[in-house]
């Protein structure tokens, strides 16, 4: 797989995630029909639900500073066994809490703070396509997700700051337009994961045993913001890993080479002029196109060359100068630079028929190209074995 489609890729994203907030939305109205006016009377009236460890439904809660304001216990507040479902949380602030095995079934938390926030072992995807949104500016700082079921959850328009992902199912989770300050991922399911149109500063992982990747695993190019190649290239490389240890080698292919096409634009002097050689003779090792058309393109140089500097067919001289050209018939012309292009060609691959002599200057460009010919034919077909054992 080569991300020369991002456009499509992203363009199907976008309608996945649109499917998914409708049919969310639908849910919503579908139970919120089936429960009785008294009983959401009864929930309105108790906003702090964190503080009242209650269970609720169907609440639209603004403003809202919801944390352990407890003056004598300076300790987190756990909140445990609660069912916090298809509930709407604008413009809250939930600090120092501990959720634990809590269900957010259809939840939408919009332009909100979690700071110091831990979700244990708590359920944000049912089967009834039940999802949880975080939306509009929501930002998360300092939070904690271990053991938790966040299957086609939405992250949207969001900032996650210093935040760890533990033994997780983020699977065909989608992060949109996300700034990505500090994530921290051990052991999660990332099968299906998909990061589109975000700023990633900092990505790892930090597996005990492997996180899981697959071929619809997909995290687009990365935007660059203050000249930050060289981090972004770290997250690239971070990705590559991952995929390989997952054994998806063509994947881990196409980041190692993002990796080093981004990285490419933070060197200098030496460096740069050697990563740009590396990237023309085979796209890093990842390209084998590269690789064949550098080799056209060697072979046309030299037959150029050698049509000036000289060439001997059966007594048949070819040394132009360039005075003699707009003289000279243009059948004559292309016959002589299809016999030029022949000797580059049969030099290139080191065949060397000899019924055509180098003369003069052309011996030397000869060896040249002899040499180059044989280091360019190896990296094609080291690099193209490589994608096709892949």
């Amino acid at each position: 797989m080569q991300f020369d489609n991002f456009d499509k890729i992203k363009k199907n994203i976008n309608e996945e995630l649109d499917k998914r907030i409708a049919e969310r939305n639908k849910n919503y109205y579908i139970k919120m029909k089936s429960y009785k006016k008294a009983d959401l009377k009864k929930y309105d009236k108790n906003l702090y639900i964190i503080e009242n460890d209650i269970s609720i439904n169907f609440m639209s809660i603004k403003n809202k500073d919801i944390r352990d304001k407890s003056k004598i216990n300076k300790n987190l507040k756990i909140i445990e066994n609660s069912k916090i479902e298809y509930n709407e949380f604008m413009m809250c602030k939930f600090e120092n809490i501990i959720f634990e095995n809590c269900t957010f079934y259809g939840t939408i938390f919009s332009n909100c703070i979690l700071e110091n926030v831990t979700f244990n072992k708590c359920k944000f995807f049912d089967s009834t396509y039940a999802i949880a949104i975080f939306k509009e500016k929501t930002i998360f700082k300092n939070c904690y997700f271990k053991e938790c079921l966040m299957e086609n959850t939405i992250f949207l328009d969001s900032k996650i700051d210093n935040t760890k992902f533990v033994l997780t199912n983020l699977r065909n989770s989608i992060l949109k337009k996300v700034y990505i300050n500090e994530i921290n991922i051990m052991d999660c399911d990332l099968r299906a994961f998909k990061i589109v149109n975000s700023e990633i500063e900092k990505l790892e992982f930090e597996d005990d045993f492997l996180s899981k990747l697959d071929e619809n695993t997909f995290i687009d190019k990365i935007r660059i913001e203050n000249n930050n190649y060289e981090k972004v290239s770290k997250v690239y490389r971070n990705i590559a890993y991952k995929f390989e240890n997952n054994r998806l080698l063509n994947m881990a292919g196409e980041y190692y080479f993002l990796s080093k096409c981004t990285e490419h634009k933070s060197l200098k002097g030496f460096n740069k002029v050697k990563s740009y050689i590396f990237w023309i003779l085979c796209g890093y090792g990842e390209r084998p196109t590269y690789a064949l058309i550098t080799s056209i393109e060697i072979v046309l140089i030299f037959t150029i060359m050698y049509m000036f500097s000289g060439l001997d067919i059966n007594g048949h001289t070819i040394n132009y100068k360039m005075i003699i050209l707009n003289e000279l018939p243009v059948n004559n012309l292309i016959i002589d630079f299809m016999r030029a292009f022949y000797f580059s060609i049969v030099t290139f691959t080191t065949v060397g028929y000899g019924d055509i002599i180098p003369k003069g200057f052309s011996v030397f460009l000869s060896g040249v190209e002899m040499f180059l010919g044989v280091t360019m034919v190896g990296v094609w077909t080291a690099t193209l074995s490589r994608k096709i054992t892949r």
